[in-house]
């Protein structure tokens, strides 16, 4: 009776330390490998949101930097007349723009502005100096000159200033609005910059500039 007991315990004890079947390793395994799924998808989720979230900040502060240098050149325009790029000796515009101006893929405007730090009068030039703005490449370049007058085989100093922009277009002041503007005596009162930005859309932007003429 005493063995017998025993024998049973003893089956028992054996049932209860047996190793898990093969279904239950296979349910544990597709468990595991739906929760690691899911868990990398979360984690490239995150990724994905983390890398549109940076490169929009990206593209925000571009914006920002180029709408300030934009800014910067347009409030400080001057109303002085000088060859451009694209004039025959002799002639000068006060400003230069329309379609092809410094051989833009859009509209381009070229310009004097005041406002060129020349500490203590060191540099060898005035404190005016020709900038121009183009669409090139669907880049909005910034084009500068280190004289007002621009002299035969001289190159300009680019900037790129955003990217990915399809059109640049203008509309200047006059009593109303005009596309074109095409006194040499003076510069318009006002001034509507409109960039087609890929990303953004339309970037609108007017400035109120300094009253100016052609001196005598």
């Amino acid at each position: 009776m005493l063995n017998r007991k025993c024998l049973h315990f003893g089956q028992k004890y054996q049932d209860k330390n047996k190793g898990f079947t093969l279904i239950e390793v296979l349910i544990a395994i597709a468990i595991f490998a739906s929760l690691s799924l899911a868990a990398y998808q979360i984690l490239q989720g995150v990724l994905r949101s983390g890398e549109i979230s940076r490169a929009h900040d990206e593209r925000l502060i571009e914006i920002q930097r180029g709408m300030l240098l934009i800014e910067r050149d347009f409030v400080q325009m001057i109303a002085r007349a000088s060859r451009t790029s694209g004039s025959e000796e002799g002639d000068t515009e006060v400003i230069s723009v329309g379609k092809n101006v410094l051989d833009s893929d859009s509209e381009g405007i070229e310009f004097n502005r005041l406002g060129w730090t020349n500490p203590l009068n060191l540099l060898p030039r005035s404190n005016v100096v020709r900038v121009g703005y183009r669409v090139k490449e669907n880049q909005l370049q910034r084009l500068y000159y280190l004289y007002p007058d621009i002299v035969a085989g001289e190159t300009a100093e680019q900037q790129v200033i955003l990217n990915d922009v399809e059109s640049l277009t203008f509309r200047f002041w006059n009593n109303g609005w005009v596309t074109q503007w095409t006194s040499n005596e003076k510069i318009p009162a006002g001034i509507e910059i409109t960039i087609l930005s890929k990303h953004y859309g339309e970037l609108r932007r007017v400035f109120t500039l300094p009253t100016s003429e052609v001196s005598d």
